[in-house]
Formats: structure tokens, C-alpha cells, sequence
């Protein structure tokens, strides 16, 4: 059971609140997308922005899971790691979270399969 009596008034605190927008980067992520075929304004390969999309969560997917194995590899190389211990079972639970990732990306390709293939060579070609 979690000890609240040391814990701070979250609406008396010094700290900086963060916001959503700003504490996700959310104008600089969404302003990463740069398709080639968007010229004065004008996207003329529509699914070019799937593409980009699609490929950059894939990307961010692939930190968190580097993330999590980085986490797991650092819990198993201490002395008193144990098979029975509570470390092991932070090991398990984040890997667990990483099987629940590779699905997401695993159906990630059905939206990117939405795209037909001469959607593809209208920005490839």
C-alpha cells in the first residue's frame, strides 16, 4: 500500500504545470511530416502523408521497444536478480507490453495496405 502522507499537494506545487501540447511536442511532431510531392502548398501525392505517417509510428514504436528491453537488460545484469523475485516480474510485465506492441504494429499494415500500389509510385517514381 502506497504511503500518501508524504506526498504533496499537486495545486501547491512550485513546479511548472505541463500540458499536453507542450509536454508531447505534439506542433514539432505533427510538423515532421515533409512529403517531396507537396509543391506550393498543394500535396500531389494524397497518400504520400499515409506513408510518412505509417512509417514515423513505426519508428517511435521501435524506440519504446528498444526502451523496454534497455529496461529489462539493466534489471538482469544486477547481482540480486532472481527467478522468484519482484524483479523478474517487472521483466515479464515489460515484455509483455513489448508482445502488446508488436501486435499494434503487426495491424499497423492493414492501414498502410489501404494504400494500392500506384498510390505508391505516384511519390516513388
Amino acid at each position: 500500500m502506497r504511503d500518501y502522507s508524504a506526498m504533496e499537494c499537486p495545486f501547491n506545487s512550485s513546479k511548472t504545470p505541463a500540458y499536453y501540447g507542450s509536454y508531447l511536442a505534439v506542433d514539432k511532431l505533427l510538423g515532421l511530416q515533409s512529403p517531396l510531392s507537396l509543391v506550393e502548398g498543394k500535396l500531389h501525392a494524397h497518400d504520400e502523408m499515409l506513408f510518412i505517417i505509417v512509417h514515423q509510428t513505426y519508428e517511435l514504436w521501435f524506440k519504446q521497444i528498444l526502451h523496454e528491453l534497455n529496461a529489462c537488460c539493466e534489471v538482469l545484469q544486477q547481482p540480486s536478480a532472481d527467478d522468484n523475485g519482484p524483479d523478474m516480474n517487472v521483466v515479464v510485465h515489460r515484455l509483455k507490453r513489448i508482445v502488446e506492441i508488436w501486435k499494434l504494429l503487426n495491424h499497423q499494415v492493414d492501414v498502410l495496405e489501404t494504400m494500392t500500389p500506384l498510390d505508391f509510385l505516384d511519390f516513388r517514381s
